[in-house]
């Protein structure tokens, strides 16, 4: 092969990749409005967060989930805040088939924020330690 024809494979292969930059923003953009929804449309479902429907809770090291009953099913919603508070994970297990929205591994993209404050309160009700809560400062018994 030729340099000429090296060099313009070369050239051709970067004008790809830079279309390719655009496009997988915009993905992000689309996926992440998309998550956001569904995560909004569990939140509406629990409504209050200190709701008496509030039964459990997951706590992982990067983020606290608070779990709501619905009818005779204990773990039906469930809600996940990372420590600032954004919402970046919201399961609907309603239907029997898990609907799942999450942002775990893109939190920034989040634009939903909850009171840590009122979920370290709730975890604390339910048993966690104040040491484990990201605004300990804030728990009340």
């Amino acid at each position: 092969m030729s340099r000429r024809r090296v060099g313009l494979a070369v050239v051709a292969a970067l004008i790809v990749l830079l279309a390719l930059v655009p496009i997988g923003r915009w993905e992000r953009s689309q996926r992440a409005e998309e998550q956001v929804r569904g995560m909004s449309s569990v939140l509406a479902a629990v409504g209050p967060l200190d709701s008496p429907s509030l039964k459990a809770f997951r706590y992982l090291q990067g983020f606290q989930c608070l779990i709501y009953r619905r009818s005779a099913h204990d773990f039906a919603l469930e809600l996940c805040v990372d420590k600032r508070g954004r919402l970046v994970e919201a399961i609907d297990r309603r239907s029997g088939d898990p609907e799942i929205w999450s942002l775990r591994d893109d939190p920034t993209r989040s634009t939903i924020y909850l009171d840590r404050r009122e979920v370290d309160t709730l975890l604390h009700r339910m048993g966690v330690p104040p040491g484990y809560l990201p605004t300990d400062a804030g728990v009340t018994s």
